[in-house]
């Protein structure tokens, strides 16, 4: 129903200690996830969103899925149900649009917490019940090409992550080269950091604070090195 609020969970893997998943709303609100070529980080990204969605219905869960390589990363997860919109490549116009669509998106839900005096999603969701609102995950993949392109659209993504802290509004930030792009706004507000393989020390550091990542063989996909806060 309408009024339960279950969480955006998927299984990612296996450590040490066991079963390792992530959950957007007990270890987000936010996240970043690197890995140079061939570490798997496209295939991450699908198993995230595919798993999220096979746990949660539309009802609860959305998806905005920004591809900035124009690859095809996400093109097995358009026809899910859960998927409102799917951007490749943004040129100036269409990143104008697309951020003045998530700030009308943010400015709609804070009304709807407004008016049901309700400090955040979850509680809209246990005293309005018939109020459907779903969690949005926006996953961008190759933010640092598209903030290389587009300086103020990583201005603006910050003030959304703040934002939408208590709106129900998640960030997945990918990258293949995090070097230069992850600012300290950036990581105070991405408690979740997921690192595959990398090629240097510099960026593992920047991404999980430790160079594990810039050690992993490379012969053994999957591996990777996750920091929660």
């Amino acid at each position: 129903t309408a009024g339960t609020d279950p969480a955006p969970r998927t299984v990612i893997g296996m450590a040490a200690d066991g079963v390792v998943d992530i959950d957007l709303v007990r270890d987000g609100p936010h996240g970043l996830i690197a890995g140079t070529t061939g570490a798997g980080k496209s295939e991450f990204l699908r198993s995230l969103v595919a798993g999220m969605a096979a746990a949660v219905s539309p009802t609860h869960l959305t998806f905005v899925l920004i591809d900035y390589k124009g690859g095809a990363t996400f093109d097995a997860c358009a026809a899910l149900p859960h998927v409102v919109g799917m951007v490749t490549d943004l040129d100036d116009q269409l990143a104008d649009r697309a951020l003045r669509s998530l700030r009308a998106e943010l400015r709609r839900r804070e009304a709807l917490l407004r008016d049901h005096r309700a400090a955040d999603l979850s509680e809209l969701r246990a005293i309005a019940p018939s109020v459907t609102l779903p969690r949005l995950v926006v996953v961008i993949d190759e933010f640092a090409a598209l903030v290389a392109e587009q300086p103020t659209f990583l201005n603006a993504l910050v003030g959304i992550a703040q934002r939408g802290r208590s709106l129900g509004v998640h960030l997945l930030l990918a990258t293949q080269r995090p070097s230069g792009v992850i600012t300290d706004d950036i990581r105070a507000n991405t408690n979740l950091r997921l690192a595959l393989r990398l090629q240097d020390t510099e960026d593992a550091v920047d991404v999980v604070g430790v160079a594990t990542p810039a050690h992993l063989p490379r012969g053994i996909l999957g591996r990777a090195v996750l920091r929660l806060d």
